[in-house]
């Protein structure tokens, strides 16, 4: 992670006070800072798959995601934070294949509380944090649920950046994981986040390797494959230290 503190204070000025200016700030930031990932999307998504995007926050992916897989496909949002949701809902209102849910994703479909960040509307947790604003009570979904209800009739492609929670979001998805061999998945990989929300780095690795997924670290320069040595190397890295992976089964 890079972090600018003062740039982080500014934006979250604008996001309270500016919010179309945030709005048009933070996709032109998006698209530069995100051009590994956008482009890996792209490369994978076909016309007509089924994406989920966890953690959509007010809708930048979203977006993209809904030309790259195009009319014939859908793109199921998720945001748990009110204010998020609107700001979400507003910047996807003629998007034809996009849904959206105004909840977290976990294990089991139950009460949550977000502990809101005094700083970055993009780091609102759902587990407990030292140093929150405030705290908002809202409702976890589970994927497998939602498969086996037939709200979602199936899944390709998964993005997923939520602050550390990703394991517990994917213990309510392993039906998924296990009968589908050609799912890709791309998600924020952040040692930090994952203890304070109750687990660690190691034990996310092992849960997919487990079900023959492999992580990939996606780098400007180089895709590579990641070993169980360097996880367990890396348990202890702090806050600063996460990048995105691309997790595939052979």
């Amino acid at each position: 992670m890079d972090f600018n503190y003062t740039k982080i204070k500014l934006g979250n000025l604008l996001y309270k006070y500016c919010f179309p200016l945030y709005n048009f700030s933070y996709t032109r930031f998006k698209l530069k800072n995100d051009k590994t990932e956008i482009q890996l999307l792209k490369n994978l998504i076909k016309p007509g798959d089924y994406i989920l995007d966890i953690g959509a926050n007010i809708g930048f992916y979203a977006k993209l995601l809904s030309q790259f897989t195009t009319n014939k496909g859908k793109v199921y949002c998720f945001e748990p934070d009110s204010l998020n949701f609107k700001y979400l809902k507003n910047n996807t209102k003629h998007i034809q294949n996009v849904v959206l849910f105004n909840n977290a994703v976990s294990d089991k479909s139950e009460s949550l509380k977000v502990y809101k960040s005094k700083l970055l509307n993009v780091d609102h947790r759902t587990y407990p944090v030292n140093n929150y604003d405030s705290v908002e009570e809202i409702k976890s979904v589970s994927i497998d649920e939602l498969i086996t209800q037939n709200i979602i009739p199936k899944v390709d492609i998964i993005k997923i950046d939520i602050q550390g929670y990703e394991l517990t979001a994917f213990k309510g998805m392993k039906h998924l994981l296990m009968s589908n061999s050609h799912l890709k998945i791309i998600a924020e990989y952040w040692p930090h986040g994952f203890k304070r929300a109750g687990t660690s780095a190691v034990d996310f690795f092992d849960f997919f390797t487990n079900m023959g997924y492999h992580f990939i670290l996606l780098d400007s320069q180089a895709t590579t494959k990641l070993e169980r040595e360097y996880i367990v190397k890396n348990n202890e890295m702090p806050f600063e230290f996460s990048f995105n992976v691309l997790i595939q089964k052979d």
